[in-house]
């Protein structure tokens, strides 16, 4: 049997976080938790829901007590059952690799 090798589609890596996000589309907001992230992109765990949907654009509010309160647009670039590939505007690279440093 031949094993199959994924291609990475992302053009930066990202690394494991646990952060309270809010999305907020259009007046919708939406509580979930930051699985990774990276300098263009955040992967977040949400419940199911109508209102988040391919190519929309959102919100993101970073809740994290160690990386403080930030605001982020981004677009949905995946949807998953219970989660959201979003693709954001640049990051702050001290936020992602404060990160990076704790998954260690």
């Amino acid at each position: 049997m031949a094993s199959v090798i994924a291609d990475e589609r992302r053009r930066h890596p990202r690394v494991p976080v646990a952060w309270p996000v809010r999305l907020w589309i259009d007046e919708e907001s939406l509580i979930g938790r930051a699985e990774d992230a990276g300098p263009h992109g955040i992967c977040v765990a949400v419940a199911p829901t109508a209102s988040v949907k391919l190519g929309r654009s959102c919100r993101v509010e970073i809740l994290a007590e160690d990386v403080g309160q930030l605001t982020v647009a981004a677009d949905v670039r995946h949807v998953g059952e219970r989660r959201v590939g979003l693709e954001t505007a640049p990051l702050a690279e001290s936020l992602w690799s404060t990160a990076s440093d704790g998954a260690a």
